[in-house]
């Protein structure tokens, strides 16, 4: 222990490190000054102020954030800092007036390119980084004349590359040759355990046709936009994780984890309180009553009890690329051992939006190859279920399959089961051409022209079969899902 302290703070004094924190310094103060120039860019980069190394950048950034996200002023001019400054007590105005006061705001300011925002914010994050891998021991010093140049997923990637080859000689890569009944008795107790099967669905008549969510596997849902993928994902999986405590990490790019929040509490609330009726549209009107107080603190003690830390995690990926979505399985697979992962919606990675043509969809498929190799079986051996949307011209389509996911349906071929969703039509429902739906005791249900119906499709399905359809019973406001039966659709248009 003595030693490694002793080699950290060797490394800490040395030029090299010392170099690479006045570089970091630099940029520090060129991201600040162009968040005084343009406040407007501040919510899009956030920085924690304990992540700045320079101790008077760190002071102007603490000033900036009071300023901005307390007392929500647009414009940090002479004046208006001027006042801020002259309300802190004293020796927040004598450090300020020791930094330079606004002149130094105003010079910052003179000499960023503001435009360059993002440069900056990118900037900053690799330097951080390769002051930390350099804290650690890699030989960054070394081959600095490669690594300064390379931006953060690059250098990444290279890393990640000189590590596994480095274990390639003693592991072979993952491409082990073994003897095709060496561990027979293994696969027969753990399949007579049905460890095989994996984390259930929270509708168990659609897990008579899935049989689970099996480890080194992708489920894909699909929908037309706003049918509901990500009501289906918080009851069907998200749910599901809790209940039987397996640890999940959901990865969003589209919804805010406050509207998970608000669907769990919202099922929660009307699952056990019939009466209830609560919508989880109060939560955008509010001004809740004392009952739905009642309710709502229930329904929020029972989760913090329930869902203990790590249980549930959570990542708005602000800017989506599979690239980080993978790094992220990779590191809570391994560090954590998460072995469930959500992916809320797949999209083409965002520097590709600005160039979308033919060739991006071969982006798209070569992207969920990338992701399989990574999690199948031979590999970490974990899940992911990744929700995608349909294509607008199959609006009208009774029967689904891959098609309806138009250019894009290759991206189907790594997929282990593909699950298609749309809502009943009312003529579905009642009248003389009503689908005919067989419940779990093998008598026919009758479906109710007051309530909403989905009914979901399977295109692919390695666990089970696809020739059926299963109907449940919905209601995306109180956010709640029944088994109904399960029906066979024609495969023919309306």
């Amino acid at each position: 222990m003595v030693e490694k302290v002793k080699q950290e703070n060797t490394i800490i004094k040395s030029d090299f490190y010392k170099e690479l924190k006045t570089q970091r310094g630099i940029i520090e103060s060129q991201l600040i000054f162009s968040l005084y120039g343009d406040t407007n860019y501040f919510f899009d980069y956030p920085v924690n102020p304990n992540d700045i190394s320079n101790s008077m950048w760190r002071f102007y950034y603490h000033m900036l954030k009071e300023m901005v996200e307390d007392r929500g002023l647009k414009t940090l001019d002479a004046v208006s800092v001027g006042a801020y400054v002259n309300s802190k007590e004293e020796k927040i105005q004598k450090a300020y007036s020791e930094a330079g006061g606004y002149e130094t705001i105003e010079k910052g300011i003179a000499i960023v390119e503001k435009e360059n925002v993002d440069s900056y914010y990118n900037e900053l994050q690799r330097y951080k980084t390769l002051m930390k891998l350099t804290e650690m021991g890699f030989p960054i010093k070394q081959n600095w004349d490669k690594y300064q140049e390379m931006d953060l997923e690059t250098l990444n990637e290279v890393l990640e590359g000189l590590i596994a080859e480095a274990f390639v000689d003693s592991q072979f890569g993952n491409d082990r040759v073994e003897e095709m009944f060496d561990d027979v008795d293994e696969m027969l107790k753990e399949a007579d355990e049905g460890i095989a099967q994996g984390l259930p669905l929270g509708s168990p008549l659609m897990d008579s046709i899935q049989n689970g969510l099996a480890l080194g596997n992708i489920t894909m849902l699909a929908a037309n936009s706003g049918v509901g993928k990500t009501f289906l994902t918080t009851l069907l999986h998200i749910q599901s994780s809790i209940n039987n405590e397996e640890p999940v990490l959901i990865i969003a790019n589209e919804e805010e984890k406050s509207r998970y929040v608000q669907g769990l509490l919202t099922a929660y609330i009307n699952a056990r309180h019939k009466e209830a009726m609560f919508n989880k549209n109060r939560f955008l009107r509010g001004s809740f009553t004392d009952e739905e107080w009642e309710y709502l603190n229930e329904a929020k003690e029972w989760y913090l009890r329930k869902v203990s830390e790590g249980l549930v995690r959570f990542v708005n990926m602000n800017e989506f690329s599979m690239a980080k979505t993978i790094r992220l399985i990779k590191k809570y697979a391994r560090l954590y051992d998460v072995r469930y992962f959500i992916l809320d919606t797949l999209k083409l990675d965002n520097d590709t939006y600005s160039r979308v043509n033919d060739s991006s969809w071969l982006q798209l498929q070569q992207n969920m190859v990338k992701l399989y190799n990574v999690i199948k079986p031979s590999n970490l051996n974990v899940h992911v279920w990744v929700t995608t949307q349909m294509t607008k011209t199959n609006r009208r389509a009774r029967y689904l399959d891959q098609s309806m996911i138009g250019m894009a349906k290759n991206i189907t071929d790594v997929v282990s089961s593909l699950i298609l969703v749309r809502m009943a039509s009312q003529s579905e429902v009642s009248g003389k051409n009503a689908i005919k739906v067989v419940n779990s005791r093998g008598h026919s249900e009758m479906l109710d022209e007051d309530n909403d119906y989905m009914i979901v499709f399977w295109d692919k399905n390695r666990q089970g079969q696809t020739n059926r359809q299963v109907v449940l019973e919905v209601d995306r406001g109180l956010n709640l899902i029944r088994d109904v039966g399960k029906t066979q659709i024609n495969n023919d248009l309306e």
